[in-house]
């Protein structure tokens, strides 16, 4: 059985906040219980909408690991779908509709041994990497993975393992509390950051805690940093290592956001704790033979085909993986109505975009050869055929 590591008398004070999904807690420890205990678990966290890519990722999913998936706002009709494709693999489902860093604060405060998170658009082809990225929570490591965010070299959350019984001793290090989600100096403005997810408030303990390891280029304005996130006066949401550009063009930076799982970490290096990579790719979009992660298959859509026709964006690579996969599953016969009904708007955007289905398979299989990666995998096949 898990323990709430979180709400022992371990940790030196209480939060200022209450934490997400706290009336989940007694469900979840039930489910935990049912998972095997003698090894580390991965979780794959995703909303409704999103069958074609888990249909994909249960290709890269290494038969012996021991997985579970997270579901946040599913009907009944993908839940049983999915059920049927991952041949019962345990999963947790959530009623509502939350976000990763719900998830975060979730996992971290409920597990009592070493976890791994992996995004359902992260396909990870060498299977010994689970291990290895669990290997690397060695004595003094908060988190490991084989993404890395700079300069400081932060892990980066696609695809990553984190030990919370590190948690406590880094609250007791700072001073108080601290949490895996979103962070920011100032409560949020009309501008709807990071996809309107929960962001937390940053205190006085954790402010004193920054300067041991991050450095300001004003006040409340850290350097440019990988997982920050600058807020601009028109409401955009850019990463800060775009700082420069945007305030050539006359924006200036009125917050900054530290996203999910960075802020922890950094509170991880100001108790003395390590960040561990096994490998080192920089930022999360990598093409690489051991692992595709495209990044924003969930939102690439916000974009509007009209600018990205007219060259004012160029369709991103995880357009070309949401259209191929969701092909795809709409092969099936049992694909929901929601989803074939999606694939007829994408299709009508696409051509909006002065480009085709075929075109995009091209693209990708050229993307992915160029990268490394053996497009005659059968994994990878039944996307590029």
């Amino acid at each position: 059985m898990q323990t709430n590591a979180h709400s022992t008398s371990e940790s030196t004070a209480e939060p200022s906040y209450e934490e997400a999904l706290l009336s989940q807690d007694e469900r979840f420890q039930k489910f935990l219980a049912g998972l095997p205990a003698d090894t580390p678990v991965w979780f794959c966290f995703f909303s409704s909408g999103l069958l074609h890519v888990i249909q994909h990722f249960l290709r890269f999913v290494p038969p012996g690991i021991n997985f579970a998936f997270l579901s946040s706002g599913l009907t009944a009709e993908e839940i049983a779908l999915r059920n049927t494709m991952s041949n019962g693999r345990p999963a947790f489902d959530l009623d509502e509709g939350v976000g990763s860093h719900e998830i975060f604060e979730f996992l971290l405060r409920n597990l009592d041994r070493p976890f791994g998170i992996v995004d359902s658009d992260c396909f990870v082809m060498e299977a010994d990497w689970f291990t290895r990225c669990m290997d690397g929570l060695e004595p003094g490591v908060a988190v490991s993975s084989p993404l890395s965010y700079g300069p400081i070299p932060l892990a980066a959350p696609p695809f990553m393992a984190l030990d919370p019984a590190a948690r406590p001793e880094i609250e007791r290090a700072i001073g108080g509390p601290v949490s895996p989600a979103a962070y920011s100096y100032t409560p949020p403005g009309p501008e709807k950051e990071i996809d309107g997810a929960m962001v937390r408030l940053i205190e006085p303990h954790h402010e004193q805690a920054l300067a041991k390891v991050l450095a300001l280029e004003d006040r409340r304005l850290p350097f440019p940093q990988g997982g920050l996130l600058d807020v601009l006066d028109d409401g955009r949401e850019v990463r800060s290592h775009e700082r420069h550009h945007h305030l050539q063009n006359g924006n200036s930076v009125i917050r900054v956001v530290f996203d999910g799982l960075m802020f922890y970490q950094l509170m991880a290096l100001a108790a003395g704790r390590r960040i561990a990579h096994f490998h080192s790719f920089p930022g999360t979009k990598v093409f690489a033979p051991q692992l595709v992660h495209a990044g924003g298959i969930s939102y690439w859509h916000r974009l509007r085909p009209s600018e990205i026709a007219a060259g004012i964006h160029e369709l991103p690579w995880s357009a070309h993986m949401d259209a191929l996969l969701l092909e795809r599953f709409n092969a099936r016969p049992d694909a929901p109505e929601s989803y074939r009904t999606r694939g007829v708007r994408l299709a009508a955007n696409l051509r909006q975009s002065a480009t085709t289905l075929e075109r995009l398979r091209e693209e990708l299989r050229g993307k992915l050869a160029a990268s490394g990666v053996d497009v005659t995998d059968p994994r990878w096949r039944a996307v590029l055929d």
